[in-house]
């Protein structure tokens, strides 16, 4: 295997190199092997971060999800036998570390890829709560007729056109003293979206199973965080819900309560991934965060902006925070840009007669506004919104995987949260 001039290799290097190699071993039903990390070594590179990038390929690289064929895929097992003049305890211990990480990946793209007749959001919240049973992640789900009487005004709005009624689920992580505030994790769980009555078109529809990806990646990091044992708490905050169209479901010209206990009003019922949110946010205030981050598939302006590969970040405070995660998202070939809030989206989000919020605007920026009317709700507390509309799923296999749910940014705010 090539991984060019030793002098300068980087992390993306040794991720597209183990990827590829894993993928033809595979492909080639290659069952045991042999490897010789210190043939590896690049200069100023730690081998076991280079172990920790073995292992997470290992898995990560060769995901499959046969899903409901009747003719599933002939299981696959690699054998490798490690050679090394390191200790051999720690290096396994690094392989272990990216397995863990693989599997937490897998795991989202498990969630992300179920067909929306089967993840109703009902059913998702039975999965996460079976999974996380007996674990260091406590799991709290709050049901639809819970969210209508508790003020979940949006949530309820969002999901009252469907019969699969919405849900709220909670995660919660302590791994550091109960003292330490939490980092809280906020995901989009649209297990499918149709538009509502401002409908999407017939191949817009398609794909809208993946509405849900945002939500399913913070599973995914909780996961990670607690089979990697990391010293910081963590709140998650997933909001499920169905967008669809019956005789009960929100119609342009209405207006909702929020949770905040604002009124807003709705101008565009595909516009909903931001009422969800809006909800969810403020909900995870209480639990007094020292930091929200909130990940959702949320507007093609985004793509529009950056492209099918690459997210977008809008961040109400200064600190080095954000300029870290970007650091480390690069070097995951993770590929994430700041947009600005300004007073101009602030005073747009206003822009109703009616009521003291509006969702949407017909005029352009509307990943700026959709980000400034989320960001509302956090008031004073740390926020950053990933839209990760684009890089969620992907058309082509790589390197990384199949094509499909990507898992965008697990292995980014893992590695961030463990540096915390």
């Amino acid at each position: 295997m090539g991984l060019g001039n030793l002098k300068s290799t980087t992390q993306l290097q040794y991720l597209s190199v183990f990827g590829s190699l894993f993928q033809y071993l595979k492909q080639e039903r290659i069952v045991e092997g042999d490897i010789y990390f210190e043939s590896f070594k690049a200069k100023d590179f730690d081998l076991l971060n280079i172990a920790t990038l073995l292992g997470q390929q290992s898995e990560a690289s060769v995901y499959q999800f046969d899903g409901y064929k009747t003719n599933k895929g002939a299981p696959y097992e690699l054998t490798l036998n490690l050679h090394t003049i390191q200790d051999q305890t720690q290096i396994n211990a690094a392989i272990d570390k990216g397995i863990a990480l693989a599997r937490a990946i897998n795991l989202a793209r498990d969630y992300s890829n179920i067909p929306p007749n089967i993840l109703t959001p009902a059913y998702y919240a039975e999965l996460i709560t079976n999974h996380f049973k007996g674990s260091s992640v406590s799991v709290d789900v709050k049901d639809g007729e819970t969210l209508q009487r508790e003020g979940f005004g949006l949530i309820h709005a969002v999901g009252k056109g469907s019969k699969y009624t919405p849900r709220l689920i909670t995660l919660t992580y302590q791994g550091a003293n109960k003292d330490k505030a939490p980092i809280a994790l906020v995901g989009k769980g649209i297990t499918y979206d149709s538009g509502g009555y401002s409908i999407k078109s017939k191949t817009g529809m398609q794909t809208m199973k993946f509405d849900m990806c945002g939500s399913a990646n913070v599973i995914a990091m909780i996961e990670a965080a607690r089979q990697l044992n990391l010293n910081i708490n963590i709140v998650g905050v997933i909001a499920a819900a169905e967008n669809m169209v019956n005789e009960l479901a929100m119609k342009p010209d209405d207006v909702y309560t929020a949770l905040s206990g604002e009124s807003v009003e709705v101008l565009n019922t595909d516009a909903e991934g931001r009422l969800v949110l809006g909800d969810a946010v403020f909900y995870a205030r209480q639990f007094q965060p020292e930091l929200i981050l909130d990940f959702a598939t949320l507007t093609g302006a985004a793509i529009v902006a950056l492209g099918e590969d690459k997210a977008a970040v809008f961040n109400n405070h200064a600190s080095t925070q954000l300029a870290d995660i970007l650091s480390i998202a690069e070097r995951q070939g993770e590929y994430v840009f700041e947009l600005p809030m300004t007073d101009t989206e602030r005073k747009l989000i206003r822009k109703s007669d009616v009521a003291d919020l509006v969702n949407h605007t017909n005029g352009q920026g509307k990943a700026l506004f959709a980000a400034t009317f989320i960001n509302h709700f956090a008031g004073d507390v740390p926020h950053m919104h990933f839209d990760i509309a684009g890089p969620a799923t992907t058309n082509h296999a790589s390197y990384k995987g199949p094509k499909g749910p990507t898992a965008f940014l697990v292995t980014t705010i893992v590695e961030w949260l463990s540096n915390q």
